[in-house]
């Protein structure tokens, strides 16, 4: 593996590990260590000190850290918590926030500020469930009502977001039968 080295990756491991450790010691200190972490990346990051670029080593840790979130994300919803109330309230959410990231996107595209309007809709209203769920955990509401609805409203609108790409991307070409196939 010549070439490849791995001291961003180690610095990206020693952030996630000792940020959680120094908020331990503080706790009426009340950030959550995500807000922490992403500070962190950023003066760490390539902008502003350039200790860590993203590498081929941070990029492949990077996969398996956001596939590991949504697993977990996953393993903490209630299946049947998605009836009812709730999933009605979660899906009338999407909707009021894609209306209104449409609205605003929309606008963008008149004042020509943006070109894909509706692209921009749909970024707009996903959720960030790798934010979410950390913050939900160290405020310890996962297991309340309350987290249980965020995680199943942030779950829902990220699944649907991912729907709603994937047939936007594959308006591009390829007709109908590949928009069924990336759907299926």
């Amino acid at each position: 593996m010549e070439g490849v080295s791995f001291e961003g990756l180690a610095i990206v491991a020693a952030v996630a590990f000792v940020v959680p450790l120094v908020l331990g010691f503080f706790p009426g200190l009340r950030v959550p260590s995500v807000v922490v972490e992403i500070a962190a990346g950023a003066v760490l990051g390539p902008s502003v000190l350039g200790w860590v670029q993203l590498d081929e080593p941070i990029r492949i840790f990077s996969q398996l850290g956001m596939a590991s979130l949504l697993f977990l994300a996953g393993m903490e919803i209630e299946l049947d918590q998605l009836r009812g109330g709730l999933l009605r309230v979660s899906l009338r959410g999407i909707v009021i926030s894609l209306t209104l990231a449409a609205a605003f996107s929309y606008l963008l595209h008149a004042l020509a500020l943006i070109e894909s309007p509706l692209f921009v809709a749909v970024l707009l209203s996903s959720s960030a469930i790798g934010i979410v769920i950390p913050l939900l955990k160290d405020a310890g509401e996962m297991g309340t009502p309350f987290g249980q609805a965020m995680v199943v409203g942030i779950s829902i609108a990220d699944f649907g977001m991912v729907l709603m790409l994937t047939l936007l991307f594959s308006a591009g070409g390829g007709g109908p039968l590949k928009t069924l196939a990336l759907l299926g």
